[in-house]
């Protein structure tokens, strides 16, 4: 398998970005989902959130490297061709997630910080970006969790217009990333 893009396929950097990072953002979103299940006050509660937010900065470092690779690789094409209308869909979906991506990180980065607490990556502190201000706090939680629930939506939109594609368009779309 090549390392860049070809005609016909991803490469494997693109890959291993594409599913890491799926992998990544999925747990995120499972973590914060179970979360909801443990106890007020409990160190499951509290680890649960940490490793969300450690999930979420990984994902803003990763995304830069993802896009510049997006940048510097041609795309594949998809055989049978798309009519103009899914392609352009697509790729409104495909920078909708790079945008949720950053926003989500930087949204849950400031959330934290607004709500008094220290916001660290791997061990590092991070510098503090805003003030503490509880009642911002609270309406970033709110804008965080509407934009997660809305790239929950867009990952099972984007899973079934894969399988749509694969199974009764019958083109290469799932193939190019498999």
């Amino acid at each position: 398998m090549d390392l860049r893009n070809t005609p016909t396929g991803f490469g494997g950097v693109a890959r291993a970005f594409h599913w890491g990072m799926a992998l990544l953002v999925l747990a995120s979103l499972a973590m914060i989902e179970v979360r909801g299940w443990a106890p007020k006050g409990s160190a499951l509660r509290a680890g649960l959130r940490d490793w969300h937010a450690q999930a979420g900065l990984v994902v803003l470092a990763l995304v830069w490297f993802r896009l510049f690779w997006r940048l510097v690789n041609i795309q594949p094409t998809i055989v049978p061709p798309l009519p103009v209308w899914q392609l352009r869909a697509a790729h409104v979906v495909e920078w909708t997630f790079y945008t949720l991506m950053v926003v989500l990180s930087v949204l849950g980065v400031a959330m934290m910080q607004a709500d008094g607490k220290m916001v660290s990556l791997l061990g590092a502190s991070l510098p503090p970006v805003v003030a503490v201000d509880k009642a911002w706090a609270h309406r970033l939680e709110d804008i965080h969790e509407w934009l997660g629930n809305a790239m929950m939506a867009l990952i099972a939109a984007h899973v079934g217009a894969a399988l749509w594609h694969h199974f009764v368009r019958r083109d290469n779309t799932l193939a190019r990333m498999w």
